[in-house]
């Protein structure tokens, strides 16, 4: 029985992707900040990305139950808006230890596990805005940017054994963007401006990134190691 990690997995691409993995045979194990009875799952563990006693308690859950772990897929993250002059630098600890600092914690406890199986794969999520940037986003922009080169060195430090690999999504349809969407002064108008700044004209859906996800952690991709995947309905070639 493959066994796949996913952090973040009450979100919308988290659980899209928690779903999938299921669905394609996988025993699914997830994390996330909230309560969850989800039957996905076999076995939920409530905490915070950067509480490395936690993650002491998933490493030993899938050792003694599993001895083994296929995938970890790094989904859980938070953003934060505010312009640099009026920027709150505990917002900013925040958002590395979140974003960049919960993904090291859980790789340093289930790399050992990943290194047991034939195939083990970590996928980390990063985003379009890595490369591109975002006005009032700075602090988010750089940890994508921080979880790309994170990707690559540790795609080097744990080849062979283990490969690394990011997906870059653009805008998708989950409450983390539409919260975004709803700071505009219009939402509907910004709405449609986004949508027509992406070559397919449409923003994108959870689905279609946890395919993606599943697609890189598993065989057909196996000689992918390092990259950094953009899936963004062709915003970056058209902006």
């Amino acid at each position: 029985m493959k066994v796949a990690v996913i952090t973040g997995a009450l979100g919308g691409i988290g659980l899209e992707t928690s779903k999938l993995f299921k669905e394609r045979g996988y025993t699914v194990i997830g994390t996330d900040f909230a309560d969850s009875t989800d039957s996905t799952f076999e076995k939920y563990f409530k905490g915070s990305i950067t509480d490395e006693k936690m993650w002491q308690e998933i490493q030993n859950y899938i050792s003694q139950k599993h001895g083994h772990l296929d995938s970890l897929v790094n989904i859980a993250g938070r953003n934060y808006f505010d312009q640099i002059e009026s920027t709150n630098l505990a917002e900013w600890r925040d958002m590395f230890e979140v974003n960049v600092i919960g993904m090291v914690a859980s790789i340093k406890y289930l790399a050992p596990l990943l290194k047991k199986s034939e195939q083990g794969a970590i996928v980390n999520m990063s985003s379009i805005s890595a490369s591109i940037g975002s006005d009032g986003y700075a602090a988010y922009c750089a940890t994508k940017g921080a979880v790309d080169s994170l990707t690559k060195s540790l795609a080097l430090e744990l080849a062979p054994e283990i490969r690394v690999n990011a997906i870059a999504p653009g805008w998708i349809e989950t409450p983390f963007t539409l919260d975004g969407l709803q700071k505009a002064n219009d939402p509907v108008a910004y709405r449609k401006k986004v949508e027509s700044m992406h070559a397919l004209n449409r923003v994108g859906l959870p689905a279609e990134i946890a395919k993606s996800i599943f697609w890189i952690s598993g065989p057909e991709s196996s000689f992918m190691t390092g990259s950094v995947v953009v899936v963004d309905g062709g915003y970056i070639i058209k902006n």
